[in-house]
């Protein structure tokens, strides 16, 4: 993984995002921060309960299960549930550990600095990154399994840019998160997809179909043994 190119251009990116974020973009934090927010007040509830949630593992995690899971059962592999894994306790590492150690505060505050008087986990945003890295590797899983044909695959890619896009609309307009809190999350959801994906490249092909699953050989729901019911039904 640390001699992937990609994986390091998203690395450095990260940093550099980090660096700026610590003070040069300040006043684009500020800018949008103190930016009107016309009728808050009527579609706050809204967009909290529901735009707000589509980037949240609590949504996103049960559409990358489902598609994970699909693809286990159909290629009888634990590949893809170990894509998954790795990809969101990665993320979820990365992200925690920038969010305790810059302590940065909440927008409310209106003070974007690092290490904050009263602590603080906005950056960077969990929301962001989820975006970039659940729908992502559910993308790749479909695309590395071919499931779908390439103009589909085109338009669940811009669904993804969309999302994260309409994500960080929400965050800032709701006082949420910063703006480079969103930015920079929807970096470290690019940097761990790209681990991913190198991760996929790194295991063999066929390699994890050979490990125990417990409908090898079975009818899913009724457990008959596939060679027993196919003698019957000749």
């Amino acid at each position: 993984m640390a001699s992937d190119k990609s994986a390091i251009f998203m690395l450095v990116a990260l940093i550099v995002m980090t660096v700026l974020s610590a003070g040069p973009l300040h006043i684009v934090d500020n800018w949008v921060n103190t930016a009107p927010r016309p009728f808050y007040d009527e579609i706050r509830m809204f967009l909290i309960l529901w735009p707000d949630t589509i980037a949240s593992r609590g949504v996103a995690g049960p559409v990358l299960g489902v598609v994970a899971l699909h693809f286990a059962y159909q290629y009888q592999s634990w590949r893809p549930i170990i894509l998954s894994g790795a990809g969101l306790v990665g993320m979820i590492g990365l992200v925690g550990t920038m969010k305790f150690l810059l302590t940065r505060g909440h927008p409310r505050t209106f003070n974007p600095a690092f290490f904050s008087d009263g602590g603080g986990v906005s950056f960077p945003s969990g929301h962001g990154a989820n975006a970039i890295l659940i729908y992502g590797i559910a993308l790749f899983l479909i695309i590395r399994y071919k499931a779908v044909r390439p103009h589909i695959v085109h338009r669940l890619a811009w669904t993804i840019v969309v999302i994260a896009i309409l994500q960080s609309m929400i965050s800032t307009y709701l006082h949420f998160h910063w703006f480079s809190d969103l930015a920079t999350g929807m970096v470290a959801g690019g940097f761990a997809l790209r681990l991913v994906i190198r991760l996929d490249q790194m295991i063999p092909e066929g390699y994890t179909t050979h490990w125990w699953w417990p409908w090898r050989g079975r009818r899913l729901w009724s457990g008959e043994h596939r060679a027993a019911a196919d003698t019957a039904s000749a």
